[in-house]
């Protein structure tokens, strides 16, 4: 038997329609749940957290926008759902309020309700004399953890400070590993922080405008610099990564960044995507957003922020970087 072998069974059984449609009432009747001492069974909505729930979610509201919501599919108008999450981006004003209104009101057969402190609409609107939150002039519209310019429909990536929630300290929120090469670990979890964020919808310039693709970028690497930092905070002292390794990371981050950005993997993929940036920006970027982060803890970081500012120095000598774009973002 080889060793790090995982054996999965393949084993297959075949199930008559009601013997699943039995076996999902059961999932959704039969659902406990248990308050101190006591347990109550559910008899209102979907489990949450089950394994069906999302499935079912979708079915039920695929349903819906086919026969409630079917006003919507026009040329004119863009609507999208994560879960029971709604968006609607429409150019026809009327659309937007006869959608809101059908929300608002209720659609009984499908057990839909809405909470109208959780809807946001971009313009004035009172639905049975109860105004609808309006957003705030010049601030951009939250959607599932995106903010959208409702001018440019330029998406970028909010923050937990975008979202209004009280913000726990970084490292409550890492995980860290103790293992035997913590070089390696290091630089690991540093390239995740960043490829966790690296969805191609902020980088498309396809779909957004050149100054939003590089805030978005640097926004990143502003994150994955303070996760670093985190990250080091919470190993022992013994274990801490040198200047030599941090500055190595970072080097290895820019080069791994651009090849994510402008990969031919990604293109294939996804053909209409395109992200016009070089690799010059990129480096500016990373090491103006680690500059930024690590001189708030720079009696830890005094080699790394002296071989930050010399990189930008010599960057600034491109005319690319000098009169470039990049300067509008900082």
């Amino acid at each position: 038997m080889k060793r790090n072998t995982v054996f999965v069974d393949l084993y297959q059984k075949k199930y008559e329609t009601s013997e699943l449609l039995q076996l999902v009432a059961s999932h959704i009747q039969q659902n406990l749940i248990k308050v101190g001492k006591k347990y109550y069974r559910q008899k209102q909505g979907i489990p949450q957290g089950s394994i069906l729930s999302s499935t079912l979610c979708n079915y039920f509201y695929a349903d819906l926008e086919a026969h409630v919501l079917s006003f919507l599919n026009s040329d004119d108008s863009l609507l999208s759902r994560l879960i029971d999450d709604f968006l609607l981006i429409t150019a026809d004003r009327s659309k937007a309020v006869r959608f809101m209104q059908i929300l608002h009101q209720g659609v009984p057969e499908y057990g839909v309700t809405v909470n109208p402190k959780k809807s946001l609409v971009n313009f004035d609107l009172e639905i049975d004399g109860q105004k609808i939150s309006k957003l705030e002039d010049g601030k951009q519209f939250p959607y599932c953890g995106t903010l959208i310019d409702t001018k440019t429909l330029d998406i970028t990536r909010a923050s937990n400070q975008d979202q209004d929630k009280s913000k726990l300290p970084v490292y409550d929120s890492l995980t860290v590993e103790f293992s035997r090469t913590p070089g390696q670990t290091f630089q690991r979890k540093v390239l995740n922080a960043f490829k966790i964020q690296s969805h191609i919808m902020f980088f498309d310039t396809g779909l957004n405008s050149a100054p939003t693709m590089l805030s978005n970028i640097r926004r990143a690497f502003v994150e994955t610099a303070t996760k670093m930092w985190a990250y080091t905070r919470c190993l022992p002292a013994l274990k801490q990564p040198s200047p030599d390794v941090v500055i190595k990371t970072i080097q290895r981050l820019v080069d791994t960044a651009y090849l994510l950005l402008v990969s031919k993997t990604r293109k294939l993929r996804y053909p209409d995507y395109v992200c016009d940036v070089k690799k010059c920006e990129v480096s500016w970027l990373a090491y103006n957003a680690f500059h930024q982060v690590l001189s708030r803890k720079q009696s830890n970081y005094t080699k790394t922020l002296a071989w930050l500012k010399a990189e930008s120095v010599k960057l600034n000598l491109l005319k690319d970087i000098r009169h470039g774009r990049v300067q509008t973002v900082v």
